[in-house]
Order: C-alpha cells, then sequence, then structure tokens
C-alpha cells in the first residue's frame, strides 16, 4: 500500500472536504481568508471572552449566496483553534430563538469542543468530581435565576448508570419531569430536592440552563461558549409575538444590553432581506408598519416601557457598526482562492493541475463562492481523469421569503 507524505495527506483532505461541501478547521487554515475583517473583529471579540470579558456578539448580514454561512464556519474553526467550545445551529421549522430554552437544547446536543470528534461535553465532564465543583461559579446561590440546572449538575456526579445519563440529558436540554428529578435526588443524595420560592418554568427561567452550561464548559477548561446561528432571517417567518420574543431572546444572548453574566459569545448571519423588506421597508398602500416600528410598539405595549427600550436598543446595534455587512468578493481574492484550490489538487493527485481561473470566473458570473468552488473542482476532476477541459454551468438560485407565514415553525408560539 502506498504511503503518503503528512503534506499530500493534508492536500487530500482539504479537497476531499471541499469537495463534500464541508469546510473542516484544515481547509479553514490553509485556505486564504476571504473574510479578513470579520475575521478580526471575532478574535478581538474572543481575546475578550478568554480574559473573563463578556464581548458584545455580532449579527452578519449578507445579501444570498454572498458567503455568510461560510463567514460563520470560519468563525467556528477559529473559535475551536483558540479553544473555545462552539455550537452552531440553524434556525429551521423545528427551532426558532422565541422559544429559549427550545434553542437552548439545540445549542447544547450541538456543543462541540476543541480536541473531540463527537458532540456534547460528557468525556470533559467525567473527567471532573462532585469535590471540585467550589473551584466553579456554579454553586453560587445568587448565579442564576434559579438554582434547578445547577442542582441536576450536582446530582449528576452523585448519579450512575441510567440515572446519569439522563441527568445528561437534562442539562443537554431533554427535560426530566420534576417528579423524576425528585426521585433521582433522593437517591442519589439521600435527602428531598430543596423547595424553591417559584416553580421552575422554561419560558422565565430558561436563561438558568444557558448559564449553567456556559460556567460548566469553562470549568472544563475551554475558554467559554461560542454559539453561532445561521439563517437569523428566519424570525421574519413568526408572528408579530413571536418575532418580539426572538428578537428579546437575541439581545440577550448577543449581550446588548450588556447584562450577560455568563461567558457566552454569539454571532448570528442573517440575509439582508430581513433588514431591508421586514425591518425597514413599508407598504404606503396599506400604510403597513414595519418591525423597526411596530415592534417595540408592541414592546411597549405588552411588557411596559423598559422593554420597549430595550428592543428599540436591539434594532439600533443591530443596523449600526457592531453588525457588519459581508460584501461580494473581489475577483482577486476569488482568483487566489481557486489557485490556492488548484495547488491543493495538484500536491494531492500529484499531477500537473492546470485551470484557468479568470476564464472559470468570467463563465460563472455572479454564483455564490461555494459554486465556484465546486466548479473548479468539478474542472480538475473530470480533466484529471479524462483528460478533458469542461466549462461548467450553474443554476441562478432563488432566495426565500423572510415575511411573516403561520405555521412556518413547528413551535407553539403560545407555549
Amino acid at each position: 500500500m502506498q504511503e503518503y507524505d503528512e503534506n499530500r495527506q493534508q492536500a487530500i483532505a482539504i479537497v476531499e472536504s471541499l469537495r463534500s461541501g464541508i469546510p473542516t478547521r484544515a481547509s479553514t487554515r490553509e485556505l486564504p481568508d476571504l473574510r479578513p475583517s470579520l475575521t478580526r473583529l471575532v478574535k478581538q471579540d474572543l481575546a475578550q471572552l478568554a480574559q473573563d470579558k463578556i464581548p458584545q456578539g455580532r449579527l452578519v448580514w449578507g445579501a444570498y449566496g454572498q458567503g455568510k454561512t461560510h463567514a460563520l464556519t470560519t468563525i467556528e474553526h477559529i473559535a475551536l483553534d483558540l479553544g473555545f467550545a462552539v455550537s452552531r445551529v440553524s434556525l429551521s421549522r423545528e427551532v426558532s430563538c422565541h422559544h429559549l430554552f427550545n434553542f437552548y437544547g439545540r445549542a447544547a446536543s450541538a456543543i462541540r469542543t476543541p480536541n473531540s470528534q463527537i458532540f456534547g461535553i460528557q468525556p470533559a465532564l467525567d473527567k471532573k468530581e462532585y469535590g471540585d465543583l467550589p473551584d466553579s461559579p456554579i454553586q453560587d446561590p445568587d448565579r442564576y435565576i434559579h438554582p434547578l440546572p445547577a442542582i441536576v449538575l450536582e446530582d449528576y456526579f452523585k448519579a450512575n448508570g441510567e440515572e446519569r445519563d439522563l441527568l445528561y440529558g437534562d442539562l443537554m436540554g431533554t427535560r426530566l419531569a420534576i417528579s423524576d428529578l425528585r426521585r433521582i435526588h433522593r437517591a442519589c443524595r439521600g435527602e428531598a430536592l430543596p423547595k424553591f420560592e417559584s416553580t421552575f418554568g422554561v419560558k422565565k427561567h430558561g436563561s438558568a440552563y444557558f448559564g449553567v452550561m456556559a460556567d460548566t464548559l469553562t470549568w472544563c477548561g475551554y475558554k467559554g461558549w461560542v454559539i453561532l446561528i445561521d439563517e437569523v432571517e428566519l424570525i421574519g417567518r413568526l408572528g408579530k409575538v413571536g418575532r418580539l420574543d426572538a428578537y428579546r431572546n437575541l439581545n440577550w444572548l448577543l449581550n446588548w444590553s450588556g447584562t450577560m453574566p455568563y461567558p457566552i459569545y454569539t454571532v448570528g448571519v442573517a440575509a439582508l432581506s430581513l433588514r431591508n423588506d421586514l425591518w425597514l421597508s413599508s407598504d404606503p398602500i396599506q400604510n403597513a408598519k414595519r418591525d423597526r416600528q411596530q415592534i417595540p410598539d408592541l414592546a411597549g405595549l405588552k411588557l411596559g416601557h423598559e422593554a420597549k427600550a430595550e428592543v428599540n436598543k436591539f434594532f439600533e446595534t443591530a443596523l449600526g457598526r457592531q453588525c457588519p455587512t459581508t460584501e461580494p468578493l473581489s475577483q482577486d481574492k476569488l482568483s487566489k482562492l481557486l489557485e490556492s484550490l488548484v495547488e491543493r489538487h495538484r500536491i494531492a493527485y500529484a499531477w500537473d493541475a492546470q485551470l484557468d481561473v479568470h476564464s472559470l470566473i468570467r463563465d460563472m458570473g455572479s454564483q455564490p463562492v461555494r459554486t465556484h468552488i465546486r466548479a473548479a473542482l468539478e474542472a480538475l476532476d473530470i480533466n484529471y481523469t479524462y483528460q478533458e477541459i469542461i466549462i461548467p454551468e450553474a443554476a441562478n438560485l432563488v432566495e426565500g421569503s423572510v415575511e411573516e407565514e403561520e405555521g412556518f415553525f413547528q413551535e407553539n408560539e403560545s407555549e
């Protein structure tokens, strides 16, 4: 069996990851950075988080197909390389931001850590013991809005077998009934579950789970919890009350009111259509108000003056300098990326790889970066296999609507 040197193995891994459409940390490190200004901002924010300062998060705006998801992937890989735990969540019919705890369940179950190939934190937790907890803020009685998640974590270290797995599931967002928590607590601690001042409610107290998880991650040796949110524009398909809840939850996760006490840093990416069509534009014929005006008014009506000011601040920050916009790549940057890809293909398959990247860019027109990459790989693969030179073609992509759509999300807004 032929053995390849490390350089060739790495080139093969990079080419294969791009061919599958799943960039890896190696490909992010080795290929040119397409958004250096954004990368610089995020690295500055992560440096603050590593020093126990909670930075404001960012929304990254971009036109459809202009590399928002790629930017999120780059941030994910940078954060992992720097020693952070990372969760990446795409909003969808199954999960949105208007239910904070439902969103927590998706984020917690998607946690990746720097030196693990599997999701979750159980391997890291199992290196800890109950007696280590005083070295963390988790047992601080005033740390969380409700003490239940911290007690679940404590019980995890006292339980065994199936009960231990059930408690881990609860920490990951698959909640156990309070009767089961009482039973497990008594079995592993020999005492009744403490009586709380208020019954735990997922809508009112869900942030406590975020806090316990973030503190647990730093206790396990990671520098903080980075939460990345894709497809933020899908919030626009919620009803007005759902959008209000989603904007307020995002505001908290992004720390735009400066009230985030936990080591969490959030970046979301959103299509410009959310901002331009739903937030700012209006229909003069129907005298329709858009979200920038109507959602703060709704917050004031339902929740009072402070909530209205909070939502106003959310929109001001989202539309301000804190939230950059991804611009279309220059032909020079795109050429450098594709030339680097040609070089990796040459090393991976030990051949004289040739590709006229300028002609390919011209033929592909305004297609997204990922389409240029796929086209370049297709041309290189066919040339390598059949010694034929082809001109790839691509269909135009159509951006989906971000307008309100009743019943789009499976979650019930009234819960």
